[in-house]
């Protein structure tokens, strides 16, 4: 299924425009997105789709004393993939965020991520969605931890404060992750496939 992977993070009805807990300017990403997905799919990469899958006594939630208002709980509309997002066969389905006092922003915390992406021979990952400055923060350093070569997609991510998107790219960047727009990513994608082609 190829050596690289498109990690989608998030983009749930609920941190959506009219969701419960919405990041800015959600509206301009899901066009995008959906076509970089299908150009990833057609370039033999291994998409990944994380979902926050909260219960429904999560300690971050305000009414459990926590920071955020109630969303993306297990089983509920909230949770859903945005339309027309749609994960298909072959894509990897990631729930986080499903222990009471966990996080869950990174899909790499606890989900098994890291081993099966390694299962599918996966060296490379770029990472899209939402919100930049919580989870897609957390899912790229994790993926640069794990020993990923990691890219941010710079223009199929949304932050819940769009101010603070600059300084989250400068600390990825400063981690070890690469930034690029999806069809430079894809570019290098395609290009890769066709010299490893050439090399067989």
């Amino acid at each position: 299924m190829g050596n690289a992977a498109l990690i989608v993070v998030d983009v749930q009805r609920d941190f959506c425009e009219g969701g419960a807990l919405a990041a800015s300017d959600t509206l301009t990403l899901i066009q995008p997105l959906q076509e970089c997905i299908e150009d990833a799919r057609r370039a033999g990469a291994v998409i990944v789709f994380t979902k926050d899958w909260h219960p429904e006594e999560h300690s971050s939630f305000e009414r459990n004393a926590g920071s955020w208002p109630v969303h993306c709980v297990a089983g509920t509309a909230g949770a859903e993939l945005m339309p027309p997002l749609a994960a298909e066969e072959g894509d990897l389905i990631v729930q986080k965020g499903m222990d009471v006092n966990g996080a869950g922003y990174s899909g790499f915390e606890g989900t098994g991520l890291n081993r099966k992406l390694r299962e599918l021979g996966v060296q490379s990952v770029a990472v899209s969605g939402i919100a930049t400055e919580y989870c897609v923060r957390a899912t790229a350093l994790d993926a640069v931890k794990a020993r990923f070569e990691t890219v941010v997609l710079t223009d199929l991510i949304r932050a819940v404060q769009a101010s603070e998107t600059p300084k989250v790219l400068n600390e990825l960047n400063a981690a070890g992750a690469k930034s690029a727009r999806c069809a430079e990513w894809l570019s290098i994608l395609s290009g890769a496939k066709s010299s490893g082609a050439h090399g067989s």
